[in-house]
């Protein structure tokens, strides 16, 4: 299988070829992408014509917006001041659904990052990349209501909403840092609907262990990892979908259950970062021994 992956990914061209996660994951990227994501947003608010180009330009990034009648352009590119580690630029071309269309949404042409690395051009695709999916999918929703199909946006927080829910659930990255980068934004999402500001909290803490448990999560067992996972895949966006889905009234009755379930969740993932300390502190002690008997000179 290994095998069948490695001559795939050598007979694969260097453009399709998928790029490196952490070479966009710094926070100076994640920002530039949650940059465009508001500007499609404030665009689809506005509804404007088929034909125009929309630019933002901020001090470390510019983003433009081309819409046309067959395709929608969205371009990112890091300014000389970026603090990013790498320079780059972002192409995202997708037709519009009318023209075009794969499973009711437009096919997207192109997803690629250009970046100079050791003093040499790359292209890669993000097409695949879980940072860029809620960017394609407002892609797509700004054609629909470009094309009429959505006449207001009232709806938009609640299925953009449903959406990260399904990203995270359909996920077939089973990185923890993946999922949780995943997590932080179904969080800001949630911000839009009024939740008590004590479950915000708790879900803060949960995002905030897991995090801690990145750098040894191979240190769990099999079970231990599928429940972090699981937690952050699929439990918590369901349990926060179905309380947000309630009335104002069944909200506030719920509210306490939500918050002792949540709060579980984070006393297990407390557990898990105490397990490992424990392992940490055994495997020195035993390192201790093992250069005791190596390295003391007989008397």
């Amino acid at each position: 299988m290994k095998l069948m992956h490695e001559l795939r990914s050598f007979f694969t061209p260097a453009h399709k070829k998928p790029v490196e996660e952490h070479l966009i994951r710094d926070s100076t990227t994640r920002r530039l992408i949650e940059d465009a994501e508001n500007l499609l947003v404030r665009i689809s608010e506005n509804k404007p014509k088929n034909t125009n180009v929309i630019k933002r330009k901020q001090r470390e990034w510019s983003i433009k917006v081309k819409l046309k009648q067959q395709m929608i352009h969205v371009i990112m590119t890091d300014s000389k001041h970026s603090t990013a580690p790498i320079k780059k630029r972002f192409t995202i071309i997708c037709y519009r659904k009318y023209v075009k269309a794969n499973d009711g949404v437009g096919v997207c042409k192109e997803a690629s990052i250009h970046y100079l690395k050791d003093g040499r051009s790359h292209t890669r695709s993000i097409k695949d990349s879980p940072l860029f999916q809620t960017l394609f999918y407002r892609i797509h929703y700004l054609d629909s209501v470009l094309s009429n199909e959505i006449s207001t946006i009232t709806e938009s927080p609640k299925s953009l909403l449903q959406h990260q829910e399904q990203l995270l659930k359909t996920s077939d990255h089973n990185q923890l840092h993946v999922l949780i980068d995943e997590a932080k934004r179904y969080k800001q999402l949630l911000a839009k609907f009024q939740v008590d500001p004590s479950i915000e909290h708790r879900l803060a803490r949960i995002l905030e262990h897991s995090s801690m448990l990145v750098e040894d999560f191979a240190m769990l067992d099999f079970e231990e990892r599928h429940t972090v996972r699981r937690m952050l895949r699929e439990d918590i966006p369901s349990l926060l979908h179905s309380y947000i889905s309630l009335s104002t009234k069944h909200r506030l009755e719920q509210q306490e259950n939500v918050y002792l379930t949540l709060f579980k969740m984070e006393l297990t993932l407390i557990d898990y970062k105490e397990k490992i300390e424990k392992e940490r502190v055994a495997r020195m002690d035993q390192l201790f021994k093992l250069q005791s008997m190596r390295y003391d000179r007989k008397k």
